[in-house]
């Protein structure tokens, strides 16, 4: 299998600080080859490698899935399937290979104000929205019932004269036949 999945420019900054990011870390490699068998178990056991990796939060070790010329796709597949299944989503795939890290620890400054949540465009609704919202739901519609019931009233009364209408249309041609 021939795998190519990186097509950036390799003089771009990114790629020069994740490959600068990558060399901080030791990997320990998994090489698929082709053989069906073997592969097979490799990546059972890399399956379990990753499931450690993720859970430990290791920043400094890592695993680098390495596919040599003969490997089959199914193989990069089941990679990613294993990626995507033990929710490990630091990687960076490049030539021939993929290389699996947890990512950078967040540096915490102590003497930084904690965050505030606020909520923005809140859509009308109150912060007792939780504590009672049928309640609220219920007072909103009746807000807007007051506000438009004119249109309300005109409204309905042009739904039940077009379906009187079409009911008596239909009357009317199967009297016909």
């Amino acid at each position: 299998m021939n795998f190519q999945n990186w097509d950036g420019q390799e003089n771009s900054e990114f790629f020069k600080n994740n490959m600068s990011f990558l060399n901080t870390k030791k990997f320990t490699t998994v090489s698929l080859t082709g053989n069906n068998n073997l592969d097979s178990i490799k990546l059972k056991e890399a399956q379990k490698n990753i499931k450690e990796l993720v859970k430990s939060k290791d920043s400094v070790a890592g695993i680098k899935f390495h596919f040599g010329q003969k490997s089959k796709y199914w193989a990069y597949i089941r990679v990613l399937d294993i990626l995507y299944v033990q929710q490990c989503y630091t990687f960076f795939v490049y030539k021939d290979d993929i290389w699996v890290t947890n990512p950078k620890p967040r540096k915490i400054d102590k003497n930084a104000e904690p965050m505030q949540i606020f909520v923005c465009g809140s859509g009308g609704y109150d912060s007792e929205f939780e504590e009672d919202k049928w309640g609220l739901i219920w007072q909103k519609t009746i807000e807007i019932g007051k506000k438009y019931y004119l249109s309300i009233i005109c409204y309905i009364l042009m739904l039940f004269f077009t379906f009187r209408r079409i009911v008596n249309e239909h009357i009317h041609l199967d009297n016909i036949k």
